[in-house]
């Protein structure tokens, strides 16, 4: 499967325009809270032993995800990247992430200095990026040594691997297939260390963990 490069309203979804009923719709309980709970719960893993963990969402849009993670890691230092400014226009409005750095900025050029994050998490936004393996290496640019990525998307892999590529081959960059993230992932110098399944057997959702070395 090609990936071309697309306009830049086609590789974010128009989500300028969702930002003011975005935290509203539907998707957000019955999708992405299940899936951020998910990330919370590897999360506690991930950052066990590390006092005050520095965490970057990256696409993080209204900072639902960031709520979570203050909740659940009070001393952790948050930073959120959203290419979409309304969206992180409504997510510096709301009490609960005072405090917490948002950023407008793209998974390609992140705001952030090198070997800055002990975590980045990206979750179902990965499709949507630009530049897939321009954006994992400013990921591996960010993390410190032995920092994690948690990635959270859609792929073409397992018994839907087709059905995937045919219907969701145009939203956004695509969906990659297995091979293609590994590679992408090892030509970013991550080093891939699990792949978990979200959601039901047959489910394309699943969350990589890879390392920086």
């Amino acid at each position: 499967m090609k990936h071309r490069l697309r306009h830049p309203s086609d590789r974010y979804g128009d989500f300028e325009a969702w930002a003011a009923t975005y935290d509203e719709s539907r998707l957000q309980r019955l999708f992405f809270d299940p899936v951020h709970a998910r990330v919370v719960r590897e999360l506690h893993g991930v950052v066990r032993g590390v006092a005050a963990p520095v965490v970057c969402d990256v696409g993080c849009g209204t900072g639902r995800l960031l709520a979570r993670l203050r909740a659940s890691f009070p001393a952790a230092s948050l930073i959120g990247v959203d290419a979409a400014a309304g969206m992180v226009e409504v997510g510096s409005r709301k009490p609960e992430l005072q405090g917490v750095r948002l950023c407008v900025g793209s998974a390609e050029s992140l705001p952030l200095e090198d070997a800055s994050c002990d975590v980045v998490v990206s979750t179902v936004s990965f499709h949507h990026w630009a530049d897939q393996a321009a954006g994992l290496r400013e990921v591996a640019r960010v993390l410190r040594p032995g920092g994690r990525l948690l990635l959270v998307d859609a792929y073409a892999r397992g018994p839907l691997r087709r059905a995937v590529e045919r219907f969701f081959g145009r939203h956004g960059m695509g969906m990659r297939t297995e091979g293609e993230l590994l590679r992408l992932l090892t030509g970013a110098s991550l080093r891939p260390s699990s792949f978990a399944r979200l959601g039901p057997p047959a489910s394309p959702l699943g969350i990589m963990t890879a390392a920086r070395p």
